[in-house]
């Protein structure tokens, strides 16, 4: 039976993810457990991984299988999943900045029924 994975498409999808999340390969390959050179074989697509290993990327990328494996995209709750776990790792700083940006955003673009 042949596989219809794209082990190539999954690596970069990986790295992208990896990437948006301004996370390094050693942070994502610790969390993971595997080495570093595994997870760089499996961003370029030359090395696939385990069910396990899936869960575990599914849990460190804040991604679903579906959106690893075959590229479906983001659901909203994925999306602001991402986002808190970047301001998270924010200085304190930069999630204030962050807030005030938002709020005026926000209220820049306000109308009647919205926010």
């Amino acid at each position: 039976m042949e596989s219809r994975l794209d082990q190539k498409a999954i690596g970069q999808r990986i790295r992208q993810r990896r990437t948006f999340l301004n996370m390094s390969r050693e942070d994502l390959a610790r969390k993971i457990g595997i080495t570093q050179t595994f997870l760089t074989d499996i961003e370029l697509g030359t090395k696939g991984f385990s069910l396990k290993s899936l869960e575990r990327f599914c849990e460190a990328l804040k991604m679903s299988s579906d959106s690893i494996l075959f590229g479906k995209s983001l659901d909203e709750k994925e999306k602001n999943t991402a986002l808190l776990d970047i301001l998270e790792h924010c200085p304190d700083e930069k999630k204030e900045y962050a807030e005030r940006m938002m709020m005026l955003f926000l209220m820049s673009h306000e109308t009647s029924n919205e926010c």
